[in-house]
């Protein structure tokens, strides 16, 4: 007797593995160096922070009197930032809870956890894109502009940063007598795409974080240093597409000191996960569900806390979940 696949009953057709494949999760590193910030609960959804600027310097002694010296003026910069939210959600049948072996629940809520985090990372990402002062590397060899960086074009940033007074991140990384290392600088650091990643390894004098003489105090999105500039790299770095001289994708790369941005959090509040049962129907609000299928599905909710990011109002995404 001949027997063929398509005669099989279904458990000898397949098997389920019990262990899943991990999803993917990329280095998040845009809201590595923020300053964060609260707002007060109940106190509103802006947050206005303010830096005065410096004064005049007075080298000049008083007179022999002691007469009264020119009076200065006292100013100040206001910055605002405004709490906006953010959502997503699920939709899963009650069919697929009740015949599916894979716990379809347990990995929408992950699935929606690390969305979050991804969403708060963009969020920041996009942020830094519409502020930063941007300087285009030109030393490059690829006749394009502009061109591929090099480490002349990171001493320029440098320069530029210590010309602001921009305190350092990373301390200094001693020298010690092991093969193969090399001493590393005060450091900015520098966020960007892992696609530079060719890039970066071809330029002079940079360093693999594996030839620090010291491993401590290293994150794990770091991938070296050249001067006074240390990468930490991400696949979901910014990339501006088909935008230099010769059409090809341009990555912008975000050199930071310190208290150079922030991040601005409501105070007391964080996301919340929240299941509704198969069955519900007594949502009065249709802003994520629609009314007609509410009775067809259960939920997962989560409320967010509002968050911002420098000048711009950002948020934490609130996830709004269906099973």
């Amino acid at each position: 007797m001949t027997t063929t696949t398509g005669v099989l009953p279904p458990p000898v057709q397949q098997e389920f593995s019990e262990k899943m494949l991990s999803t993917p999760m990329p280095r998040l590193v845009h809201n590595l160096f923020a300053i964060p910030r609260t707002i007060d609960g109940n106190a509103g959804k802006t947050l206005r922070m303010r830096r005065y600027n410096r004064l005049l310097t007075a080298p000049v002694p008083v007179d022999p009197l002691f007469m009264n010296p020119p009076a200065q003026l006292l100013t100040a910069i206001d910055i605002d930032a405004t709490v906006n939210w953010y959502s997503t959600y699920v939709v899963i049948t009650r069919e697929v809870t009740a015949i599916n072996e894979d716990p379809v629940l347990n990995q929408a809520a992950a699935r929606l956890g690390q969305s979050l985090r991804e969403t708060e990372d963009e969020l920041m990402r996009s942020m830094l894109e519409s502020t930063a002062a941007f300087i285009n590397c030109v030393g490059g060899t690829n006749g394009d502009n502009p061109t591929n960086p090099t480490a002349a074009d990171f001493e320029g940033v440098v320069t530029a940063l210590q010309n602001s007074d921009a305190e350092f991140i990373g301390e200094v990384v001693e020298g010690e007598n092991k093969f193969g290392t090399g001493p590393v600088r005060d450091s900015y650091f520098c966020m960007a795409s892992t696609r530079l990643i060719p890039s970066l390894q071809s330029m002079t004098g940079f360093i693999s974080k594996a030839q620090y003489p010291s491993q401590l105090n290293i994150l794990s999105a770091e991938w070296g240093s050249v001067n006074n500039v240390r990468f930490v790299l991400s696949s979901r770095g910014s990339i501006t597409p088909t935008s230099s001289l010769l059409g090809a994708d341009v990555y912008n790369m975000f050199v930071t000191g310190q208290e150079s941005y922030t991040s601005v959090q409501l105070d007391g509040e964080s996301a919340k996960f929240i299941y509704h049962p198969p069955g519900l129907n007594n949502l009065k609000s249709t802003t994520y569900v629609d009314a007609q299928v509410q009775a067809k599905f259960s939920l997962i909710d989560s409320e967010a806390y509002g968050e911002s990011y420098g000048n711009e109002a950002q948020a934490e995404a609130t996830m709004l979940l269906a099973a």
